[in-house]
């Protein structure tokens, strides 16, 4: 399935400074599913913060710190999802934005949300849609921002997030290539759990026969695409976006966040993971069975618990307190 709409723009600039409420919305009209991918429109290219010179006044000012990440360049769909310091890459913020039209760009700034300014405008934009996701996935927590700037041609690798993801295109256009959250092909739920336990994408691979499954959407500008948490996805700038206006500088912005069921979800995986790992099981997946799901909550937690409290281990993202 390929999505082509048309960029819808945002408002006039300097028209938005606090965001109202919904400032994202399907671009159906539908009311969001949780775990199904959308595409999205959204009112917030214009804003003042997300602006090019803002933007690099931001960066400048997370210079060496662990918020900067680079990619090597020629990556592919299947490559290692990995990214680097500045000093691992050999690269500096300042003379990334001096050149940042050149081919082949790509820099992402990571938890933005303890910017304040940056933090405002995420938790503005997804307290404001509270009232369009939480009466299907309530206990909206643990909100984080990451901002991706790129000059094509660029791709982030095929992978998988914790978190559901409001992946919002300000500037630029880009192509996702997503598969919904349920496909067990594409997304098996060992490398679920070995992401959401040991944090790598290792047992999770991609190779070409996966497209066909996939859904494919080209965006720009006032667009976006929801991607349910564990929905795998990978992002590529295309070159020939250079001929269109703006096409030389795409910038998006993931504004994640977990819920009640998340959690809840996460913290099955984590206990199916002992299990395999322990029993060489093939456990329940989370969603086949309610009843099954609640009866591993509590046991779940106690593993949790026992790695912090023995390897003084925190608890991984997005299991505890919902």
């Amino acid at each position: 399935m390929s999505v082509n709409a048309q960029p819808c723009p945002g408002p006039q600039p300097d028209a938005l400074v606090r965001v109202d409420e919904g400032a994202i919305w399907r671009a159906d009209g539908k009311p969001f599913d949780p775990l199904q991918v959308a595409h999205t429109r959204h009112a917030l290219s214009a804003h003042p913060l997300l602006q090019l010179p803002r933007l690099r006044r931001l960066a400048l000012s997370l210079a060496g710190t662990s918020h900067v990440k680079y990619a090597l360049p020629n990556r592919k769909a299947g490559s290692a999802f990995h990214t680097f310091s500045e000093s691992e890459a050999k690269m500096s913020i300042a003379s990334t934005f001096d050149h940042i039209e050149e081919a082949g760009n790509w820099v992402a700034l990571y938890f933005l949300e303890d910017e304040p300014e940056y933090g405002a405008l995420l938790r503005d934009t997804l307290d404001g849609m509270k009232a369009q996701i939480e009466p299907r996935d309530p206990g909206m927590h643990g909100y984080s921002l990451f901002m991706f700037i790129a000059s094509p041609p660029t791709v982030t690798p095929f992978h998988i997030d914790r978190e559901n993801n409001f992946n919002v295109q300000v500037m630029g256009r880009k192509h996702l290539r997503v598969w919904q959250a349920h496909d067990r092909v594409a997304v098996p739920d060992a490398a679920i759990e070995d992401y959401f336990v040991h944090d790598t994408l290792r047992s999770l691979h991609y190779h070409e026969e996966l497209d066909a499954r996939a859904l494919d959407f080209d965006i720009g500008p006032g667009e976006g695409v929801y991607i349910p948490s564990t929905a795998g996805h990978y992002v590529t700038t295309e070159e020939g976006a250079w001929a269109l206006p703006g096409g030389r500088v795409s910038v998006s912005l993931a504004m994640t966040y977990f819920t009640t069921q998340t959690a809840r979800r996460a913290r099955v995986h984590l206990l199916n993971a002992f299990l395999r790992d322990r029993f060489a099981a093939a456990p329940m997946p989370p969603g086949k069975s309610g009843l099954v799901d609640h009866l591993k909550q509590p046991l779940a937690k106690i593993l949790i618990e026992s790695r912090m409290r023995l390897y003084g281990q925190a608890a991984p993202r997005g299991m505890s307190g919902h």
